[in-house]
């Protein structure tokens, strides 16, 4: 996930394109990979780097998926022909 929202961001990984002859400057072209993003995010975090924003993620996809189970099962027995309605309340 780590590297899918690097390269969906951009990343500082450049190499150079070509040399103008006419000058000393370096035209650097961004060349991004999922190779490079990984190497990178390696060089500059060490392994612990494809784990960040681990904790968030799971906590969101734990909230997400109670949010989902408990809509389904009101929804599911709302929804029997049996249902009464008690106390005005859906």
């Amino acid at each position: 996930d780590v590297i899918k929202t690097r390269l969906q961001v951009g990343s500082n990984v450049a190499e150079p394109l070509t040399i103008n002859n006419s000058s000393s400057l370096v035209q650097m072209h961004q060349h991004i990979t999922y190779t490079s993003v990984a190497k990178d995010l390696y060089l500059t975090s060490g392994i612990m780097g494809f784990f960040k924003g681990t904790g968030p993620r799971l906590m969101s996809m734990g909230l997400w998926g109670t949010v989902l189970s408990s809509a389904y099962e009101y929804l599911r027995h709302v929804s029997r022909k049996d249902y009464e309605f008690k106390y005005g309340i859906l």
